[in-house]
């Protein structure tokens, strides 16, 4: 597996916001989104087999008694799929009550990992992105997924503002999802951008019916 980095924190967003986690960074990403706050994992990273990962995980969890949640991210980590599900079975074996999120971009096909995690958090990406809509399309397999094992999807997405309705609302209704699963975020790399522009992205969860999500990491300036 190629690993950016291993360590814990709390997750900053979505629906686990502010629980503790181990962080598991797969590097390499199939794209290059303008805003992107973690660029540095689309490259490089460490080539370790799923053994070695796996221990890294286990010593954390092992040290870090009060954590029980792994998140799993990238770059995109379902460019590994294979890999990550023979990991992530492991982990579920050493340690049956751990709880797994993995996030993903939205464009790679989750069904081979979805038995073994507890929230698939979905980040389609909207034209603010800078990338074309060939290049950014949800695969078939999120669709299939959302279809099948909805309890398990949710779906966060970044927003500039009000100019991203009619995208937003269109993209929801073509992935077949709650609304209540749905986290609008507002797209921000300072702690000034996001207290901007967070009351509207409030309004417009109020007005249609979705959730919000701070970024604690901004907040906070940790990674």
């Amino acid at each position: 597996m190629r690993v950016s980095e291993v360590f814990v924190s709390v997750q900053g967003e979505g629906p686990s916001l502010g629980r503790p986690a181990v962080f598991l960074r797969l590097s390499g990403c199939n794209l290059s989104c303008t805003w992107c706050d973690t660029k540095y994992a689309w490259y490089g990273g460490e080539e370790l087999s799923v053994d070695v990962v796996a221990e890294r995980v286990l010593d954390l969890l092992r040290r870090y008694r009060g954590v029980s949640l792994l998140v799993v991210t990238g770059g995109e980590p379902l460019l590994q799929s294979e890999e990550l599900a023979e990991l992530l079975a492991r982990l579920r074996r050493e340690i049956p009550y751990l709880e797994v999120e993995v996030e993903t971009n939205g464009t790679v096909d989750p069904r081979a990992v979805i038995d073994y995690v507890d929230r698939l958090i979905v980040s389609p990406k909207l034209s603010n992105s800078g990338l074309p809509e060939e290049v950014r399309r949800v695969s078939e397999g999120v669709i299939e997924v959302i279809r099948t094992r909805r309890d398990r999807v949710y779906v966060k997405v970044v927003v500039e503002g009000p100019e991203d309705t009619e995208e937003l609302l269109r993209l929801v209704k073509e992935l077949g999802v709650d609304r209540d699963r749905v986290y609008l975020m507002p797209q921000a790399s300072t702690i000034g951008e996001l207290r901007h522009k967070l009351p509207t992205v409030v309004e417009m969860a109020i007005e249609y019916g979705f959730r919000v999500s701070d970024r604690l990491q901004i907040v906070g300036e940790f990674r």
